[in-house]
């Protein structure tokens, strides 16, 4: 009887632990996430800070202006460079004012894995069920796709060896023969359906012969190889942005300046900073995890998620550098740089880690490697070492449900969590087994070292967290933001004309009607897949608020944006946070 009323406790503790987890994300989830917080965990691609860090910290505010970018990230970026280029033929430049809480692409841009990884063959089915095959394989097309345009925008931006920005291996790995069962089954199904052009690009490998090739742990029963990139995200923004500061006068930065407040007063809109206020005629919401603070509507459509990333020295039997001169080494070709993992530690892919890895500087590779390996292109042009960028972890390997609970809804990323960042800093070793080698250490390189700042000594140089922007219903939210989920009014084109003529000071120096009616705008949501997401996305928000309506007029190149992408009053009201125990049923 003693054994029986203690299981019946431990039951009833248990069940009341989960009512509490839940009880509390479900608190979590209903509040503000705030604005970004000053004293964030330090990351590791930031260091050293670009020269656009501080950009305007100390710069007065115009009194008015023509757009408000709220957001210095990937988005935001995108968003400004396609409104500036595409209306410099207009007769009046648009002035546009960015604002930034901290420093430049301080947020999930400057803090997330590298690596432009779109999840497609194992979304596909569902995307089906919920859109029908026609959009749902313009969705996965519209991710695809990002992976050469970041690489072109790099490149026309000369900002190839900076930004790193390449085509890699990539490849998900899968420790469990359920999933990776599983895995396989959802890729030969997806393979009949697609064209073929799409589905040369996945293959399956399953040999054990080739695995061992890929210097994987016994442990991994199966990979499948698929499209993507890598990129250093922090410098290909600043870098964009100290471009468009250079050749646009009309464009202004301004860090650590967060928008407190909104307001609509004589037919603009008055944003409220801690620097004082600005008047415009459009305001973008790009803040991701953050958007739900200024549009309370997104309240539990946009969830804040804190996320873990860690900066690791790779063991030495896997670097060609200690390996270049010995005889005895492996014969496999060296990999340094041009290789992209997701692997699947547990029996659910809800439980994942990720891995992308730094280019070595070039001062640290022999002649004869520079000129031979395509792979090592582009060379880097900071101070790097071939570091592995390795993130997740958020479920330890799918061991815990409870850990995934205590990072939803949590809006800081000041600090990590122990069990998550002791996760990180063992797994590395045991995904690549007796492959790893020697530890490598401090004394093996001294890459991103500056006065401010030392990193770890051992295997881990540092690691640090990011805030993901949870989208309800897994879509990104893109387009006009309606009057229920800003709750605020738009200033009508009459009353902006009428009160021009009163108070010319006051107001927009210009009304520029060929632009889309005043009014709010949102581009977030991506769930963690920001880099396959966001740049195009941003494009398709920068037509619309030029009075395009988003249909690819001034840019044919650029695909479609989907339409489950679009904000709509009908999408919010039907869409739950619940909604997301149905994502990934088929």
């Amino acid at each position: 009887m003693g054994a029986i009323l203690s299981t019946i406790r431990t039951v009833f503790q248990t069940f009341q632990s989960v009512l509490r987890d839940y009880e509390a994300v479900s608190k979590r989830i209903s509040l503000s996430p705030g604005i970004p917080r000053l004293n964030s965990s330090i990351s590791y691609w930031t260091i050293p800070l670009s020269p656009i860090a501080h950009h305007g910290r100390d710069a007065e505010l115009p009194q008015c202006t023509d757009i408000v970018i709220i957001g210095s990230g990937i988005t935001g970026t995108s968003i400004a460079k396609a409104l500036l280029e595409l209306s410099k033929s207009r007769s009046k430049p648009l002035n546009i004012v960015m604002l930034e809480a901290r420093d430049t692409c301080s947020g999930a841009t400057g803090r997330n894995g590298g690596h432009a990884s779109p999840i497609i063959y194992n979304e596909y089915f569902r995307l089906k069920k919920a859109h029908g095959a026609t959009v749902a394989l313009q969705i996965l097309q519209f991710r695809l796709a990002h992976i050469t345009t970041l690489i072109e925008v790099a490149k026309a931006e000369g900002l190839l060896d900076e930004s790193q920005a390449r085509l890699v291996d990539n490849f998900d790995a899968f420790l469990q023969p359920g999933l990776f069962k599983t895995a396989t089954d959802e890729l030969n199904a997806f393979l009949k359906e697609v064209p073929k052009a799409i589905g040369e690009r996945f293959g399956i490998i399953e040999e054990r012969d080739a695995i061992e090739e890929l210097q994987l742990a016994t442990s991994i029963i199966g990979l499948i190889i698929k499209p993507g990139a890598s990129i250093h995200p922090y410098r290909l923004v600043t870098g964009i942005l100290s471009k468009l500061l250079d050749e646009f006068t009309n464009f202004q930065l301004h860090t650590r300046t967060p928008c407190t407040g909104i307001t609509t007063e004589n037919g603009t809109y008055v944003i409220s900073t801690p620097k004082g206020e600005i008047k415009a005629q459009h305001i973008i919401h790009a803040t991701n995890a953050w958007s739900s603070h200024l549009l309370p509507g997104l309240r539990e459509k946009i969830v804040p998620f804190k996320a873990h990333m860690s900066s690791q020295r790779p063991g030495k039997g896997l670097s060609v550098l200690d390996n270049l001169d010995n005889p005895k080494a492996p014969s496999t070709s060296d990999w340094t740089g041009s290789r992209a993992f997701v692997f699947y530690p547990g029996h659910e892919e809800t439980s994942y880690d990720y891995l992308t890895q730094l280019l070595p500087s070039p001062t640290d590779l022999p002649t004869k490697l520079i000129d031979s390996s395509e792979t090592l292109a582009p060379k880097s042009s900071l101070p790097t070492a071939g570091e592995f960028m390795f993130g997740g972890g958020a479920m330890l390997g799918g061991t815990s449900e409870a850990a995934l609970m205590d990072v939803i809804g949590v809006s800081d990323d000041e600090c990590t969590d122990f069990a998550v960042e002791t996760y990180l800093s063992g797994a590395l070793p045991m995904y690549f087994g007796n492959h790893w080698g020697e530890e490598g250490t401090s004394s093996s390189d001294d890459s991103g070292k500056t006065e401010d700042v030392e990193w770890g000594k051992g295997r881990v140089k540092a690691t640090w967290t990011g805030l993901v922007g949870l989208s309800a219903d897994a879509n990104p939210w893109v387009g006009r933001v309606p009057q229920s989920i800003s709750t605020r009014k738009e200033p009508t084109q009459s009353h902006a004309s009428n009160a021009s003529k009163e108070n010319k000071k006051s107001t927009l120096e210009s009304e520029h009607r060929d632009l889309a009616l005043s009014g709010e705008w949102v581009c977030a949501g991506y769930s963690g897949e920001g880099m396959v997401h966001a740049w195009l996305s941003g494009r398709a928000l920068a037509r619309m608020i030029l009075g395009n309506k988003g249909d690819g007029k001034e840019d044919r190149r650029d695909p479609e944006l989907p339409e489950p992408f679009l904000i709509t009053e009908k999408r919010v009201r039907r869409t739950r946070i619940g909604n997301l125990t149905q994502i990934g049923n088929n």
